[in-house]
């Protein structure tokens, strides 16, 4: 009988995979993740809607996963926590109006008058707060959706509480520089402090958003705004 001899046959491979794991050195292709199969940006409006009618502790997470079609280790994985996903959509919704204000609140002397400019500020978040813009589909007066959301959390969340006086800042920040500008070109006095008005002019726009949260109609909103502006700027 004659011997038997060994013979050498090939590694045999399938898809990266060898018959004998040690011999193939090639490694199987990686799975690439699933694709996101929702719209950030739209889940944030829906989002917004959500924080702005209801609040932020009225708003559970469940409740926007199941307004948003989207599960809560996903929603976790894109935006965060509830807190950040608050956040997120604040700050959607003030880029949005600063975007409008970058427009209107300009002071070069080609622009009207500054009472002119004043009133188109105001009717700018007039529209906002009674839900008459495309930041709201709501068509109520709901006030502003972050102020009128945060002031009650910010005690209890450091980052709320951050953000609002931020914003605030930021507010008063970009009227000090608007008055400045109009004092350089002549329409106000040099004996006006341009951080005071900046002040009064942020001041009234926080009362008519809590006003419009209240229920005040746009009509009675503009009434305050027009008396307010003839005075300040006759």
């Amino acid at each position: 009988m004659d011997d038997l001899k060994t013979i050498d046959l090939p590694d045999v491979t399938c898809g990266g995979q060898a018959a004998d794991p040690q011999a193939c050195a090639c490694e199987a292709p990686r799975k690439r993740g699933r694709p996101r199969a929702f719209d950030p940006d739209a889940v944030l409006e829906t989002v917004l809607e959500m924080f702005w009618m209801r609040g932020f502790a009225n708003t559970s997470l469940d409740d926007i996963s199941a307004a948003t079609g989207v599960s809560r280790p996903s929603l976790a994985a894109t935006f965060g926590d509830k807190e950040a996903l608050y956040l997120k959509a604040m700050e959607r919704y003030r880029n949005g109006i600063s975007t409008k204000l970058d427009t209107v609140l300009q002071c070069t002397g080609r622009d009207g008058s500054l009472r002119d400019i004043i009133n188109r500020y105001f009717d700018v978040m007039i529209s906002s707060y009674t839900g008459e813009t495309e930041a709201s589909e709501t068509e109520e007066c709901l006030g502003c959706a972050f102020m009128c959301t945060a002031l009650n959390e910010a005690p209890r969340h450091e980052s709320i509480m951050s953000v609002l006086q931020g914003t605030i800042e930021e507010f008063d920040a970009r009227f000090e520089r608007f008055f400045t500008k109009a004092q350089e070109l002549g329409h106000i006095g040099s004996n006006q402090d341009p951080k005071v008005m900046s002040q009064m002019i942020t001041s009234l726009t926080s009362s008519l958003a809590v006003r419009a949260r209240a229920g005040a109609s746009r009509e009675d909103l503009q009434k305050i705004v027009d008396a307010t502006t003839s005075f300040l700027f006759p």
